[in-house]
């Protein structure tokens, strides 16, 4: 997990840096994606969001079924604050509505990580790429006058800077596939379809139904068809 986190968050970085994505955005808005990528998966079980619910587990029901694991890593990062001092990243906002606005900043981007919301992401995206914000968000900026609709970024827009926290997160989350060396990205392949493998043992021992992409990667190939179908339907559509 840690790796994974570690991966994202430097992803995230180049996006704002190399990507030039940091003039859009204020530094809470910085901070809370990078902290957003390295708490993102905390304390993840290594399953998915589906066999939480099939087991129908403790997270599961305190969670509604929703984002389980997602909700479970936000609220174990916020908690680190309030456990540790040493670990209470959230102290230098001493201002109740910066901590809020952080707070719900992070939320909102790691919940885009649930692959769930995955097609909601790709379908703002292109609305905000192909249209312009006015398709992606008809909401008039405080500071324009009421009768004028937005026709581009609009950086004083909270909502249009959330979007791009959201979409940063979902698409670092994602990019293994796309890292410059295939060495790493195919490592990462592994890692990957070795916990799928995993999920689909425990589905097994359990009775419950087994999630089929995640089942019989015991070869390269079938490892490269899976890695090949997530490429084509989550990876190169967000990315293209």
């Amino acid at each position: 997990n840690w790796y994974h986190a570690v991966s994202c968050a430097q992803v995230c970085f180049l996006f704002l840096t190399l990507g030039g994505a940091d003039q859009f955005l204020e530094s809470k808005d910085i901070f809370c994606i990078i902290v957003g990528a390295l708490i993102h998966d905390l304390d993840h079980p290594g399953t998915n969001n589906d066999f939480e619910v099939k087991r129908n587990t403790a997270l599961a029901q305190k969670y509604h079924n929703d984002s389980v694991l997602e909700r479970h890593s936000i609220s174990e990062g916020l908690n680190l604050c309030a456990r540790n001092p040493e670990l209470d990243w959230l102290k230098s906002f001493d201002n109740v509505e910066d901590r809020k606005y952080v707070e719900n900043y992070i939320t909102e981007a790691i919940l885009a990580t649930d692959p769930a919301r995955h097609a909601t992401i790709v379908k703002e995206a292109l609305a905000f790429v192909e249209e312009g914000p006015k398709a992606y968000d008809s909401v008039t900026s405080e500071s324009l006058s009421e009768s004028v609709e937005l026709t581009q970024f609009d950086r004083a827009n909270l909502k249009h800077r959330l979007f791009i926290g959201r979409l940063f997160l979902h698409s670092a989350d994602i990019s293994n596939p796309l890292h410059s060396s295939f060495d790493v990205a195919r490592d990462w392949a592994v890692r990957v379809t070795t916990e799928f493998s995993k999920q689909a043992s425990k589905e097994k021992e359990l009775r419950l139904e087994v999630t089929s992409y995640m089942d019989g990667l015991d070869s390269e190939y079938n490892i490269a068809k899976v890695q090949i179908s997530f490429f084509a339907f989550m990876v190169q559509p967000l990315f293209d």
